[in-house]
């Protein structure tokens, strides 16, 4: 007889709490269990609770079609902010892999439950065309700085998680501006800044980092700002900082300072946000594409 799955909607506000919990959660369970962590939640599949479930968990036990269906539609795009993102299918698609590479051989059944909710959500993806026309956060940041300064200017991004990522090896790829990496753990920093061909530091460098800088990218889970004026130098020609944070990684001073140009994640959104009517009708196709899949 099967043994029933169990999803857990872990309830973390925190976002660096919540970080904390996934990479736990990875490294010491001991069954077979997927570990989703985005920006928007943490969310566990598997047989078993996680080993230090509590009062936060809403675990439920459900079906593998009801799993199949969740998570393609978390991948496509359906549960995020912006109807569609793109990013949501690599961090889908990573979650498989970390659960793939320690369980994989464990829970085969399990190992290709996963692959057809991928399977599903790039189906979906392709014949709704829910993302046409749709560039994600990383790559409207990249375009924005490659717009912004010379070719051969310094540009700093504080984070090393998902977008940070995204922004880094866009730059790297299409472009020749020098990539400096600091993060709250300097060795994430450190191999995200060998990926690119730049390099990397604690975030007790910050201010030194920043100093001929003229363009600077956050994109942390903080869960308060962590970048203050002091920080930030007046710079002859001004400054350009895109804010990815939520809640903003720069306190409110830097946010007004007049020498500084400030763009915030929802001024970021707003641009990937175009054509928001044209996809939402291709959400619902895509949800049909997911809904006749797993009834």
């Amino acid at each position: 007889m099967s043994i029933p799955l169990i999803a857990c909607d872990i309830q973390i506000p925190e976002p660096t709490l919540r970080e904390e919990t996934a990479v736990r959660l990875r490294a010491e369970s001991t069954e077979p269990m997927l570990v989703l962590n985005t920006c928007q939640r943490l969310e566990t599949y598997g047989r078993t609770l996680p080993e230090f479930a509590d009062k936060r968990e809403a675990c439920r036990s459900t079906g593998d079609r009801e799993v199949v269906r969740r998570l393609a539609r978390i991948a496509t795009g359906l549960e995020s902010r912006i109807i569609g993102e793109l990013e949501i299918l690599g961090q889908v698609r990573e979650a498989y892999k970390c659960f793939n590479a320690r369980f994989g051989k464990d829970d085969p059944k399990l190992d290709r439950l996963f692959q057809n909710a991928l399977a599903l959500a790039r189906k979906a993806r392709r014949e709704s065309g829910i993302d046409q026309n749709l560039t994600g956060l990383a790559a409207l940041t990249a375009r924005r700085v490659m717009e912004s300064v010379p070719g051969d200017t310094p540009v700093l991004i504080v984070g090393s998680g998902s977008l940070s990522k995204g922004v880094a090896r866009y730059l790297s790829k299409r472009s020749k501006l020098p990539v400096r990496i600091s993060s709250r753990c300097p060795e994430n920093a450190m191999k995200l800044a060998v990926e690119v061909g730049g390099f990397s530091s604690g975030l007790d460098e910050l201010a030194p980092m920043m100093r001929d800088a003229p363009v600077i990218v956050t994109a942390t889970a903080a869960p308060h700002p962590i970048i203050f004026s002091e920080h930030v130098p007046k710079r002859a020609g001004g400054r350009l900082i895109i804010d990815l944070g939520e809640p903003p990684d720069c306190d409110l001073a830097v946010r007004q300072r007049p020498d500084l140009e400030y763009v915030g994640l929802l001024d970021v959104e707003a641009l990937a946000q175009s054509n928001t009517e044209a996809r939402l009708e291709r959400a619902k196709v895509a949800e049909a594409i997911i809904d006749h899949a797993t009834r």
